[in-house]
């Protein structure tokens, strides 16, 4: 009997240590079961930013307002193991389904999909565009080449805004995607047009994947549906901006405008332009700017040539400039401030015309009080073939039409065979010396002649890439 006991005892001690230590392989395995996932960063550190509410005014100038970078997903609490019977130890335990990764996109906004697809569907029908000026033009507050296609309708007899019908044309969506930014321009963002005439009109910033956007900036009007899926973060601001997600289908109508220039962009962020050495200098995304044509699909391509002012590769025209170790693209002030407010009295770009190429163009930030773009006496030097050896160098700045045949153009009305002359009318000179690949020295004289402006003064500035 008594060792019937202590056989008795031991087997109650050997299943109470057993059953321990099968507790504790249960606990430890709920405990790795319910351990969060860590969250993966998809973009390099100088792409994480908010989504960028860039404001285009009169003369079409944008101003980028950077928001806070949205937090990252976390995955939702794990929900509470039910008490089932330990699974023998020789299976495997039992798993928890991982979240989806959140993918982040070009604006530093939850996105979704990948790749692109050719468009079937423009903004604006074709048959009610007049013509379409291809992107790259400097011209006043667009110092540096614009990231932009103006697309004006027909009807449009000035570059005014104002127009009588804002409600005269539909305006749709390219593609289906979302909508991620809007942005309302109250006024001007050039304080010296500030006293002319002016009306409302409103940014809209595309998502169609993760790597492919829109943006059209001057629309009159927004859609009953868009409105009232957003309110602004600052109502009373002159320029109120809202980070949205409204989902779109092809060929929506998001809004209207009248008979006046709007702009339309197309973004690829798989397709990065090396011609643009420093993209942060200006708006960031512009390096991600693709020539339409190449992103429309027959026979909306095809229908839209007939309207573009430009016929020769690439079609779309063209932003990237910058040629390393010489004076051609943009540049910008040393010790510049950082403020964003009419920014681009600190940029100068030395560029090709956007309808003529073979025109060289110096746009200046400030010019005698003034942004303003003009023409080189003689047409030469060549702004890529002036390196460090070239020593200082002078252009003298002359103004410039654009003519079809013998007739000057308008700039309103569509024309064959566009080119850009020189007049004889000096506005002044400007010396260029480069020092190394990254530094510019420069300096602008309003009004003097290339024989009367031959050496730089202490009034001289410093430029970088």
């Amino acid at each position: 009997m008594g060792h019937k006991s202590g056989f008795l005892s031991v087997f109650i001690v050997i299943a109470v240590a057993a059953a321990i230590t099968a507790g504790g392989v249960v606990f430890v395995l709920q405990k790795r079961n319910m351990m969060p996932n860590e969250i993966h960063e998809t973009q390099e550190s100088s792409d994480k930013m908010a989504i960028a509410e860039v404001s285009s005014k009169d003369n079409h100038a944008e101003e980028v307002k950077l928001g806070a970078t949205p937090s990252p997903a976390v995955p939702a609490r794990l929900p509470k193991k039910e008490e089932k019977a330990m699974p023998p130890l020789a299976s495997p335990p039992p798993t928890t389904p991982q979240p989806a990764r959140q993918a982040v996109g070009l604006f530093g906004q939850q996105c979704e999909g990948t790749g692109y697809k050719k468009l079937n569907t423009f903004p604006l029908d074709p048959q009610n565009i007049e013509l379409i000026v291809p992107m790259g033009r400097v011209q006043d507050s667009h110092v540096t080449p614009t990231d932009h296609q103006y697309i004006i309708p027909i009807g449009t007899v000035s570059g005014s805004l104002v127009t009588d019908n804002p409600r005269k044309y539909p305006i749709k969506a390219p593609a289906d995607g979302y909508i991620i930014a809007i942005e309302l321009f109250r006024e001007p963002v050039e304080a010296a047009y500030r006293s002319q005439e002016y009306r409302d009109n409103y940014l809209v910033l595309f998502e169609h994947s993760c790597a492919f956007y829109t943006r059209l900036i001057h629309i009159d009007t927004l859609s009953e549906r868009v409105l009232a899926s957003f309110t602004f973060k600052n109502p009373e601001d002159q320029h109120p901006y809202a980070s949205v997600r409204i989902p779109i289908k092809e060929g929506e109508v998001i809004g209207t405008i009248g008979s006046h220039s709007f702009d339309f962009q197309i973004m690829n962020a798989d397709a990065r332009d090396k011609n643009i050495l420093r993209p942060d200098h200006i708006d960031f995304f512009s390096a991600y700017t693709v020539d339409t044509f190449d992103y429309l699909a027959e026979p909306l391509r095809t229908e839209l040539l007939k309207k573009n002012m430009k016929k020769t590769p690439p079609i779309g025209g063209r932003i990237g400039y910058d040629v390393a170790g010489t004076l051609a693209g943009n540049w910008f002030l040393k010790g510049r401030s950082t403020a964003r407010e009419e920014y681009w009295t600190n940029n100068m770009s030395i560029v090709s015309d956007h309808l003529d190429p073979s025109q060289i163009r110096v746009s200046l930030g400030n010019f005698g009080g003034y942004p303003k773009a003009y023409g080189v006496r003689g047409n030469a030097p060549d702004p890529a073939s002036v390196t460090t050896q070239s020593g200082i160098v002078a252009y003298e700045l002359v103004k410039f039409d654009y003519y079809a045949g013998t007739q000057k153009w308008d700039g309103l009305h569509y024309a064959n065979a566009v080119a850009a002359q020189n007049t004889a009318e000096s506005a002044g000179t400007v010396l260029f010396q480069l020092l190394d690949a990254d530094t510019l020295k420069m300096e602008a004289f309003p009004g003097k002649s290339s024989a009367q402006a031959t050496t730089f003064t202490l009034a001289a500035l410093l430029y970088e890439r």
